[in-house]
């Protein structure tokens, strides 16, 4: 399979997450809490099977791009490695069995089954690796402010991140929050010191969603920010075939012991077209994209065809409304 083009419209598939900004345009830490049985999002069999395979190739083929570890991180990562292998098989049994030497992912349709052995000198993986191989989500430890070693603010020390939005994994590697988002429009005046605030009061191993979104012209999951290919001509006649719908579900988690914050980053594509036939979706997602401002529109890259979205969106809210 050729980076991810896989089909992600079948009818059994349910919708993604929505989370269009209602007006007027805010930058906000919008965290919900997030109940134990909602730490991973396992979805339908032929999404998570192509994102399984594809995690599997990319780690194949390119681990150095994907995997970065800091020796200071594997306390941290062993006790997210022990979390998930008790969390899995408790919360999806029908996709993941235990025995004290193994866990086995269960053959699924489009998923071949496989056994990982749990002794870390057999398995032969950095824990966080080892982690990141079970499920679709792709994993990042962050660790607090050690100023004596320069590190004045929460900084990232170990990830395992195939499916990137647009960023490198090597350039944001042991960075603090406030340089990892300095691309971020608004970043530094609206939510650091609140993302601050939260990473050192957050309890201790209860867990926290939050959301974004983008409208992107590929399918690709790996998008490391390099050069793009060819783009293709957006307009209000293709825009729901050849634009994607992108939804990053991220979960924070403090680790128990380690002072460690634990993020999860799972990827949702749809098709526009998609999104655009559940009801309210189109003139909820023309309402988001309107309000934003230029420098979020060029940020999220919608201002490259953003005229020719509002367009179709506006015509499928009109015919809808026939």
């Amino acid at each position: 399979m050729n980076e991810a083009e896989g089909d992600f419209n079948r009818s059994d598939m349910r919708a993604p997450h929505l989370p269009f900004e209602e007006p007027p345009f805010r930058m906000i830490l919008d965290v919900d809490k997030a109940p134990e049985k909602d730490w991973f999002e396992i979805g339908d069999d032929s999404e998570r099977s192509l994102q399984m395979i594809e995690k599997a190739r990319l780690l194949a083929s390119r681990h150095s791009d994907i995997f970065m570890a800091d020796d200071r991180a594997f306390e941290a990562s062993q006790a997210t490695l022990s979390l998930m292998l008790d969390h899995l098989p408790a919360f999806w049994p029908d996709h993941y069995t235990r025995t004290d030497k193994a866990i086995n992912l269960k053959t699924r349709p489009g998923l071949k089954g496989d056994e990982f052995p749990v002794e870390p000198t057999l398995s032969k993986l950095h824990p966080l690796d080892f982690a990141a191989r079970l499920v679709q989500e792709d994993l990042a430890i962050m660790l607090p402010p050690t100023p004596k070693e320069g590190k004045k603010g929460w900084w990232l020390a170990a990830a395992s991140v195939a499916f990137p939005s647009r960023w490198n994994l090597k350039e944001k590697f042991g960075n603090p929050m406030s340089e990892i988002h300095s691309p971020v429009p608004f970043y530094d005046m609206y939510l650091e010191n609140s993302v601050d605030k939260f990473f050192e009061y957050m309890p201790t191993e209860r867990i926290f969603s939050r959301r974004n979104w983008s409208v992107h012209d590929t399918p690709t999951l790996f998008q490391d920010g390099s050069k793009d290919k060819k783009k293709s001509v957006i307009n209000s006649e293709n825009a729901g075939e050849k634009l994607w719908l992108r939804v990053e579900r991220q979960t924070l988690r403090r680790i128990s012991k380690t002072g460690a914050i634990l993020f999860t980053i799972r990827i949702h594509l749809r098709k526009l077209k998609e999104i655009a036939v559940i009801e309210g979706a189109a003139e909820r997602l023309a309402s988001a994209l309107k309000i934003l401002p230029s420098e979020m529109q060029a940020y999220k890259r919608t201002h490259e065809f953003s005229d020719a979205v509002q367009i179709y969106l506006n015509n499928v809210v009109a015919s809808q409304k026939l």
